[in-house]
């Protein structure tokens, strides 16, 4: 019986080649600031503020100078390319029945947009919202909170009746350990920090630098 079953993938830092779609959007526009972003960032992460607030605060800042329309938006995602070997590794997957999914607490214009380009059917990601001239407005809609990916891991293990123990899940940073902590299989990618909490949590874990390096231990485990 196959042990592998779903393959769950980060977005940022894992299926394209930076670690926020929101900072990239926030440096595309020209609006960075990186210092009030990285408080409020601290804020979420501490518990201060819930991520909604994170999102109006960021998105508030995104869409201060000038309405930025939907395509826009499109067209500045369309820019962004994939990490190398994502490709490669999710042809190999599919090509083995094995079911994928993008959970990231990232856009979900670059989501679905990297779905489509993979054949990811499965994408959850939070969503901007655009007025009726097509303007971003200051708030999203939350669909996955960072530090709770885990329930969405639930969620499609529930909805396909697939243990987690049969899952893998791909990340890149200390935000992907809620995930990373309920599969069978949590791989990590370039990410020190969440090296020194899983080694805290005795947990066995693959380490990877290259999404392509995947493959090989996927044909184990098939």
């Amino acid at each position: 019986m196959t042990s592998l079953k779903v393959v769950v993938f980060d977005l940022d830092g894992v299926l394209v080649p930076f670690r926020s779609s929101w900072e990239f959007l926030h440096r595309y526009f020209g609006v960075a600031d990186d210092a009030l972003r990285n408080v409020n960032v601290e804020l979420f992460y501490n518990g201060l503020i819930s991520y909604e607030e994170w999102m109006r605060r960021d998105l508030t800042l995104l869409s201060s100078k000038r309405c930025i329309t939907r395509d826009e938006v499109f067209e500045a995602f369309r820019s962004v390319g994939l990490s190398h070997g994502a490709k490669e590794l999710c042809e190999y997957l599919l090509s083995n029945n094995v079911e994928l999914a993008i959970v990231s607490g990232g856009i979900d214009i670059l989501a679905q947009l990297v779905g489509n380009a993979l054949s990811v059917r499965r994408v959850y990601s939070n969503k901007l919202v655009f007025n009726e001239l097509g303007c971003l407005e200051p708030y999203g809609v939350e669909v996955v909170n960072p530090l709770r990916k885990d329930v969405v891991l639930k969620a499609i293990s529930s909805e396909l009746g697939i243990p987690l123990n049969n899952f893998m899940y791909v990340g890149d940073t200390i935000w992907d350990l809620c995930a990373l902590r309920v599969v069978g299989y949590p791989v990590v990618i370039n990410c020190e920090e969440c090296l020194d909490m899983l080694n805290e949590l005795g947990r066995d874990y693959l380490v990877v630098d290259d999404l392509y390096d995947l493959i090989a231990f996927v044909d184990k485990v098939l």
